[in-house]
Protein backbone atom coordinates (compact mmCIF):
# COMPACT_ATOMS: atom_id res chain seq x y z
CA UNK A 1 0.00 0.00 0.00
CA UNK A 2 3.21 2.30 0.50
CA UNK A 3 4.17 2.20 -3.38
CA UNK A 4 0.59 3.28 -4.19
CA UNK A 5 0.53 6.28 -1.74
CA UNK A 6 3.99 7.46 -3.33
CA UNK A 7 2.73 7.06 -6.78
CA UNK A 8 2.23 11.01 -7.27
CA UNK A 9 5.16 12.27 -5.12
CA UNK A 10 8.92 12.45 -6.34
CA UNK A 11 11.97 14.43 -5.41
CA UNK A 12 12.61 14.54 -9.36
CA UNK A 13 15.16 17.78 -9.42
CA UNK A 14 14.18 18.15 -5.36
CA UNK A 15 15.43 20.71 -3.25
CA UNK A 16 17.98 19.97 -0.33
CA UNK A 17 19.23 22.28 1.99
CA UNK A 18 21.38 22.24 5.31
CA UNK A 19 20.97 24.34 8.26
CA UNK A 20 23.19 24.59 10.91
CA UNK A 21 22.28 26.19 14.33
CA UNK A 22 23.84 26.87 17.33
CA UNK A 23 22.51 26.37 20.81
CA UNK A 24 18.90 27.68 21.37
CA UNK A 25 18.76 29.40 17.96
CA UNK A 26 15.96 29.33 15.90
CA UNK A 27 14.99 28.68 12.44
CA UNK A 28 11.57 29.04 10.58
CA UNK A 29 10.97 26.52 8.21
CA UNK A 30 9.13 27.47 5.30
CA UNK A 31 6.65 24.84 3.30
CA UNK A 32 7.49 25.77 -0.77
CA UNK A 33 6.95 22.14 -1.82
CA UNK A 34 4.02 20.41 -1.77
CA UNK A 35 6.33 17.84 0.85
CA UNK A 36 8.74 18.66 2.70
CA UNK A 37 11.38 16.93 5.10
CA UNK A 38 12.79 18.93 7.82
CA UNK A 39 14.87 15.66 9.56
CA UNK A 40 17.51 16.26 12.27
CA UNK A 41 20.98 15.05 11.30
CA UNK A 42 22.79 15.35 14.42
CA UNK A 43 22.57 17.21 17.71
CA UNK A 44 18.92 18.12 19.39
CA UNK A 45 16.03 20.26 18.49
CA UNK A 46 12.26 20.91 19.33
CA UNK A 47 9.78 21.31 16.55
CA UNK A 48 5.52 21.46 17.70
CA UNK A 49 6.48 20.89 21.31
CA UNK A 50 7.72 17.63 20.42
CA UNK A 51 12.02 16.76 20.79
CA UNK A 52 13.34 15.65 17.84
CA UNK A 53 17.04 13.62 18.08
CA UNK A 54 19.12 12.15 15.06
CA UNK A 55 17.10 10.73 12.71
CA UNK A 56 13.96 12.53 13.87
CA UNK A 57 12.01 14.27 10.68
CA UNK A 58 8.93 16.27 10.63
CA UNK A 59 6.87 15.52 7.49
CA UNK A 60 4.93 18.83 6.42
CA UNK A 61 2.38 20.03 3.90
CA UNK A 62 1.57 23.32 2.74
CA UNK A 63 0.53 25.56 5.53
CA UNK A 64 2.62 27.97 8.06
CA UNK A 65 6.12 27.40 8.29
CA UNK A 66 7.24 25.30 11.08
CA UNK A 67 9.46 26.81 13.61
CA UNK A 68 12.37 24.71 15.34
CA UNK A 69 14.50 25.91 17.97
CA UNK A 70 17.82 23.62 19.07
CA UNK A 71 18.73 21.84 22.05
CA UNK A 72 21.67 22.93 23.94
CA UNK A 73 23.70 21.24 21.79
CA UNK A 74 22.64 22.98 18.64
CA UNK A 75 21.20 20.85 15.66
CA UNK A 76 21.95 19.92 12.17
CA UNK A 77 19.33 19.90 9.75
CA UNK A 78 18.25 19.04 6.41
CA UNK A 79 15.25 20.16 4.70
CA UNK A 80 14.43 17.96 1.67
CA UNK A 81 11.20 19.30 -0.81
CA UNK A 82 9.62 16.31 -3.20
CA UNK A 83 7.43 17.66 -5.90
CA UNK A 84 3.96 15.62 -6.61
CA UNK A 85 3.24 14.41 -10.01
CA UNK A 86 -0.35 13.68 -10.66
CA UNK A 87 -1.26 15.45 -7.69
CA UNK A 88 -0.03 12.94 -5.05
CA UNK A 89 -3.41 13.17 -3.14
CA UNK A 90 -3.19 9.67 -2.21
CA UNK A 91 -0.59 10.34 0.09
CA UNK A 92 -1.25 14.05 1.24
CA UNK A 93 -4.93 12.77 2.03
CA UNK A 94 -3.76 10.47 4.39
CA UNK A 95 -1.00 12.76 6.56
CA UNK A 96 -1.83 15.42 8.74
CA UNK A 97 -0.17 18.86 8.13
CA UNK A 98 2.84 17.63 9.96
CA UNK A 99 3.49 14.23 11.01
CA UNK A 100 6.26 13.46 13.53
CA UNK A 101 8.29 10.51 13.44
CA UNK A 102 11.15 9.82 15.69
CA UNK A 103 12.74 7.42 13.72
CA UNK A 104 14.93 4.66 15.17
CA UNK A 105 15.43 2.44 12.00
CA UNK A 106 19.59 2.84 11.84
CA UNK A 107 18.82 3.37 7.73
CA UNK A 108 17.06 6.28 8.05
CA UNK A 109 19.95 8.16 10.06
CA UNK A 110 22.50 6.49 7.30
CA UNK A 111 20.33 8.37 4.56
CA UNK A 112 20.79 11.65 6.49
CA UNK A 113 23.95 11.41 6.71
CA UNK A 114 24.86 10.70 3.03
CA UNK A 115 22.50 13.32 1.62
CA UNK A 116 24.24 15.74 4.18
CA UNK A 117 27.62 14.88 2.63
CA UNK A 118 25.90 14.42 -0.86
CA UNK A 119 25.44 18.76 -0.54
CA UNK A 120 29.08 19.13 0.23
CA UNK A 121 29.91 16.78 -2.63
CA UNK A 122 31.19 17.02 -6.58
CA UNK A 123 30.24 13.80 -7.37
CA UNK A 124 27.57 11.66 -8.43
CA UNK A 125 25.01 14.37 -9.00
CA UNK A 126 21.56 15.25 -8.76
CA UNK A 127 20.35 11.81 -10.06
CA UNK A 128 21.90 10.27 -7.20
CA UNK A 129 20.64 13.14 -4.57
CA UNK A 130 16.97 12.46 -5.80
CA UNK A 131 17.67 8.74 -5.64
CA UNK A 132 18.68 9.06 -1.50
CA UNK A 133 15.83 11.32 -1.15
CA UNK A 134 13.01 9.00 -2.78
CA UNK A 135 14.89 6.06 -0.36
CA UNK A 136 14.47 8.81 3.13
CA UNK A 137 11.17 9.41 2.15
CA UNK A 138 10.05 5.90 1.99
CA UNK A 139 11.80 4.78 4.88
CA UNK A 140 10.30 7.93 6.71
CA UNK A 141 7.06 7.34 5.99
CA UNK A 142 7.02 3.73 6.75
CA UNK A 143 8.13 4.67 10.01
CA UNK A 144 5.39 7.05 10.62
CA UNK A 145 2.63 4.35 9.61
CA UNK A 146 4.02 2.00 11.52
CA UNK A 147 4.27 3.63 14.76
CA UNK A 148 1.01 3.97 15.37
CA UNK A 149 -0.67 6.90 16.87
CA UNK A 150 -4.17 8.55 16.26
CA UNK A 151 -3.27 11.01 13.47
CA UNK A 152 -2.86 7.44 11.36
CA UNK A 153 -5.40 6.93 9.02
CA UNK A 154 -8.44 4.10 10.11
CA UNK A 155 -8.37 2.34 7.11
CA UNK A 156 -4.13 1.52 7.42
CA UNK A 157 -4.72 0.11 10.62
CA UNK A 158 -7.60 -2.13 9.40
CA UNK A 159 -5.38 -3.23 6.39
CA UNK A 160 -4.28 -5.83 8.77
CA UNK A 161 -7.75 -7.11 9.82
CA UNK A 162 -8.81 -10.27 8.75
CA UNK A 163 -11.88 -9.81 7.50
CA UNK A 164 -11.45 -6.06 6.32
CA UNK A 165 -8.10 -5.95 5.36
CA UNK A 166 -8.68 -8.06 2.07
CA UNK A 167 -11.92 -6.10 1.16
CA UNK A 168 -9.49 -2.94 1.58
CA UNK A 169 -7.21 -4.39 -0.58
CA UNK A 170 -9.19 -5.37 -3.10
CA UNK A 171 -10.91 -2.01 -3.24
CA UNK A 172 -7.71 -0.33 -3.57
CA UNK A 173 -6.60 -2.67 -5.76
CA UNK A 174 -9.10 -2.29 -8.79
CA UNK A 175 -11.22 1.01 -7.38
CA UNK A 176 -13.35 0.69 -10.99
CA UNK A 177 -14.83 -2.81 -10.48
CA UNK A 178 -18.73 -2.72 -9.38
CA UNK A 179 -18.18 -3.76 -5.98
CA UNK A 180 -21.11 -4.96 -3.52
CA UNK A 181 -20.66 -5.23 0.10
CA UNK A 182 -21.06 -9.25 -0.39
CA UNK A 183 -18.56 -9.39 -2.83
CA UNK A 184 -16.21 -7.65 -0.02
CA UNK A 185 -17.29 -9.76 2.66
CA UNK A 186 -16.68 -12.88 1.02
CA UNK A 187 -12.96 -11.48 0.79
CA UNK A 188 -12.32 -12.09 4.26
CA UNK A 189 -14.42 -15.29 4.28
CA UNK A 190 -17.35 -12.88 6.60
CA UNK A 191 -21.33 -12.85 5.87
CA UNK A 192 -22.78 -9.34 4.65
CA UNK A 193 -24.01 -7.86 8.34
CA UNK A 194 -21.01 -9.17 10.20
CA UNK A 195 -18.46 -7.46 7.26
CA UNK A 196 -20.55 -4.29 7.34
CA UNK A 197 -20.70 -3.59 11.17
CA UNK A 198 -16.59 -4.86 11.82
CA UNK A 199 -15.95 -2.61 8.48
CA UNK A 200 -17.32 0.57 9.91
CA UNK A 201 -16.06 -0.02 13.76
CA UNK A 202 -12.33 -0.33 12.06
CA UNK A 203 -12.53 2.72 9.21
CA UNK A 204 -15.29 4.52 10.40
CA UNK A 205 -17.91 4.73 7.58
CA UNK A 206 -19.84 1.69 5.35
CA UNK A 207 -17.80 -0.13 2.78
CA UNK A 208 -19.22 1.72 0.10
CA UNK A 209 -19.07 4.86 1.49
CA UNK A 210 -14.99 4.45 1.81
CA UNK A 211 -15.06 3.17 -2.04
CA UNK A 212 -16.92 6.11 -3.07
CA UNK A 213 -13.94 8.37 -0.79
CA UNK A 214 -11.40 6.19 -2.28
CA UNK A 215 -12.68 7.01 -6.10
CA UNK A 216 -12.96 10.69 -5.34
CA UNK A 217 -9.11 10.62 -3.86
CA UNK A 218 -7.83 8.80 -7.22
CA UNK A 219 -10.00 11.06 -9.28
CA UNK A 220 -8.72 13.97 -8.11
CA UNK A 221 -5.20 13.25 -8.68
CA UNK A 222 -6.01 11.96 -11.62
CA UNK A 223 -7.36 15.20 -12.90
CA UNK A 224 -4.24 16.54 -12.18
CA UNK A 225 -2.60 14.90 -15.50
CA UNK A 226 -3.63 17.21 -18.31
CA UNK A 227 -3.24 14.55 -20.64
CA UNK A 228 -6.08 12.30 -19.01
CA UNK A 229 -9.73 13.90 -20.02
CA UNK A 230 -12.63 14.37 -17.39
CA UNK A 231 -14.16 10.62 -19.39
CA UNK A 232 -11.01 8.94 -19.07
CA UNK A 233 -10.72 10.01 -15.24
CA UNK A 234 -14.47 9.01 -14.54
CA UNK A 235 -13.49 5.34 -16.53
CA UNK A 236 -10.65 4.79 -14.55
CA UNK A 237 -12.56 5.36 -11.27
CA UNK A 238 -15.54 3.44 -12.09
CA UNK A 239 -18.09 5.47 -13.78
CA UNK A 240 -19.96 5.00 -17.19
CA UNK A 241 -19.37 8.52 -18.42
CA UNK A 242 -17.87 11.49 -17.72
CA UNK A 243 -21.54 13.40 -16.61
CA UNK A 244 -22.41 10.91 -14.12
CA UNK A 245 -18.77 11.26 -12.75
CA UNK A 246 -18.86 15.29 -12.61
CA UNK A 247 -22.47 15.14 -10.26
CA UNK A 248 -20.78 12.41 -8.45
CA UNK A 249 -17.64 14.74 -7.79
CA UNK A 250 -19.27 17.91 -7.39
CA UNK A 251 -21.44 16.25 -4.31
CA UNK A 252 -18.56 14.78 -2.79
CA UNK A 253 -16.10 17.75 -3.24
CA UNK A 254 -18.16 20.42 -3.84
CA UNK A 255 -16.85 21.85 -7.11
CA UNK A 256 -16.62 20.61 -11.14
CA UNK A 257 -13.89 18.13 -11.62
CA UNK A 258 -12.33 20.92 -14.61
CA UNK A 259 -12.50 23.59 -11.43
CA UNK A 260 -10.00 20.42 -9.21
CA UNK A 261 -7.83 20.62 -12.30
CA UNK A 262 -7.32 24.44 -12.54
Amino acid sequence: MLEALLRGIRSHEGTLQAVRLGPGEEVSVPVTAPLVLCAVVSGGATAVGASMRPGSVAILQPGPALVVRAADSGASLLVCGYRAWDGGIRLTSALPAVAMVDADDPDCVTLLELLSRQICATGPGVVVQDRLLDWLLTCTLHAWFTEGGPDRPAWFAALSDPVVGPALAAMHADPARRWTVEELAARGGSGRAAFARRFRETVGCGPLAYLRDWRMTLAAEYLADPDLTVGAVAHRVGYADAFTFSTAFKRERGMAPSAARA
